[in-house]
């Protein structure tokens, strides 16, 4: 049982910080015994195993202490994202059918009357039942869950269609944690910048192993503002920082990174994605005496599949890495069948950290979890002779132009590599003649940029056909709740351009 980490670290670190958030933090103790309360009240309102309990809440130490509450009666979290619309709340509400609610006070007075707020079971708790200092009373005996119970079900965005619950129990997770620091080695005297929100599985991933380790995490503000990060990273003294491509781009072109000294950082992990390969020798130039992890991974399979050590950067550069231990990594033809080390096919695995299924979707399930049990990732990719993965791009932007498989992810990297170019997508539209036609938007990084200087850049590392038949110079690109380009969105955008100067020329 998960619950089991945050007793540990409790007996073992008692006065220390498991969590901080500004000037305020809470110590294993007191998180303890705050969570023990929250469950005390749950279960003394019916709640108990297999019940679903949903969180809405910004990152916080109360929206913590709920998340351990809720896990000690046995029942379920259903971890809600704050920031999502209103219809996907609603989506999610109906479909759950959950017992009870643990809100943020914001929460609380952002939804009151609202179609939202209607579907909200009558048990609610809120942060004032979240306090450390609430004294804890005689917390009824664990409800009898074992480790393959769902401990989580985490709604993933993605960037089109509803939105699905992947269920996770408590062996999917704590495999996971535990194959993932073997590997790192993290100990109690790491600590973490948590940058990403916690009803992602990211977030959920890094409380549970700096709570296996009894290392504290530090609650960003966002990173909406890159200079106030590495702000928090001094400032709390974080000995590491996880994130996806975007918050290590962020930093790199949008703070002092280079000319900032952050003494108490022993590594940066990035996972979510991969980064270009400019861009990392950009981190480990500005961050020299900074290990570099790289991990590959789904909310699915808990999320690690991979992972690179900072050794293998140089000697493995491209990969992702290799399956964690107790983890198979296979790669796939069209037809199911595996293909040798070297050719592209699809990504699949297999272990304790692939994920019960998806909540109330036996046919969704059916499409990634094949018979054998194994996660069809929907990511091409290739193994090398000695097992080291490499990623082509998702099965569902691949590019069929003028005859040839394109995956964006190549020609971002390779414009993303140029010195004026901030962020970039890359996507394909249907043309009469090639298939498909190329087209890059393209977010400049000063005022001097054209798109003349994008293309002779791509010329000069690209074969013409995987040069970008149209380069657009845009202002921003829109993103997803978590911080990766929404593609679909910008594809929206583009066509509905599009048509409204069709519109515009036949009148």
């Amino acid at each position: 049982m998960l619950t089991e980490l945050l007793k540990s670290a409790a007996a073992r670190f008692p006065d220390k910080a498991a969590v901080l958030q500004g000037s305020t933090s809470v110590s294993f103790s007191e998180l303890d015994r705050s969570s023990d309360h929250i469950a005390h009240l749950l279960r003394a309102k019916g709640i108990e195993r297999g019940d679903h309990v949903v969180i809405l809440s910004e990152n916080s130490i109360p929206g913590i202490a709920f998340f351990w509450g809720v896990l000690k009666t046995g029942a379920t979290v259903v971890d809600l994202p704050h920031l999502a619309p209103s219809e996907t709340l609603v989506e999610i509400l109906d479909e759950c059918k959950p017992g009870a609610a643990c809100l943020s006070r914001r929460m609380l007075d952002q939804l009151e009357g609202t179609s939202v707020e209607r579907r909200l079971p009558a048990v609610r708790l809120s942060d004032d039942d979240a306090q450390a200092h609430v004294p804890a009373p005689r917390t009824p005996a664990p409800a009898d869950a074992d480790e393959d119970d769902v401990a989580i079900v985490l709604y993933t965005s993605g960037t089109t269609g509803k939105p699905k619950g992947v269920m996770l129990t408590h062996r999917n997770l704590a495999s996971n944690i535990q194959a993932s620091n073997e590997l790192q080695g993290l100990t109690h005297e790491d600590s973490l910048l948590l940058v990403v929100p916690l009803h992602f599985v990211h977030g959920r991933m890094q409380l549970l192993m700096h709570t296996m380790i009894g290392g504290s995490i530090a609650l960003s503000e966002g990173f909406q503002f890159p200079k106030r990060v590495l702000q928090e990273i001094v400032a709390f003294g974080v000995s590491g920082l996880s994130g996806v491509p975007y918050h290590f781009n962020a930093l790199l072109k949008r703070s002092s990174l280079r000319d900032t000294l952050t003494p108490d950082l022993r590594y940066v992990l990035i996972t979510g994605g991969a980064l270009s390969a400019e861009a990392t020798a950009q981190l480990r130039e500005a961050l020299p005496d900074v290990k570099v992890h790289l991990a590959y991974g789904q909310t699915e399979a808990s999320p690690r599949i991979t992972y690179l050590g900072p050794d293998e950067l140089t000697s493995r550069p491209g990969s992702v890495g290799r399956a964690l231990p107790g983890v198979e990594v296979e790669i796939l033809d069209e037809d199911g069948a595996p293909l040798p080390a070297g050719q592209v096919g699809e990504v699949v695995a297999k272990g304790p950290n692939i994920m019960r299924g998806y909540f109330a979707s036996e046919e969704l399930t059916a499409e990634v979890l094949d018979s054998e049990g194994r996660l069809h990732t929907g990511d091409w990719g290739r193994l090398d002779a000695d097992g080291y993965l490499f990623l082509a791009g998702r099965k569902s932007q691949m590019i069929k132009t003028a005859g040839e498989r394109v995956f964006p992810g190549e020609i971002e990297d390779v414009i993303g590599s140029h010195p004026d170019v901030r962020e970039c997508v890359v996507f394909g539209i249907p043309d009469p003649l090639l298939g498909e036609r190329l087209v890059a938007q393209v977010v400049a990084a000063c005022s001097d940029l054209d798109e003349q200087s994008v293309r002779g850049h791509c010329l000069e590392h690209l074969s013409y056909v995987r040069t970008p038949r149209e380069i657009q110079l845009v202002d921003a690109l829109p993103k997803t709740a978590s911080a990766k380009i929404d593609r679909g969105r910008v594809v929206q955008n583009y066509m509905e351009s599009l048509e409204a100067k069709s519109r515009g020329s036949s009148t």
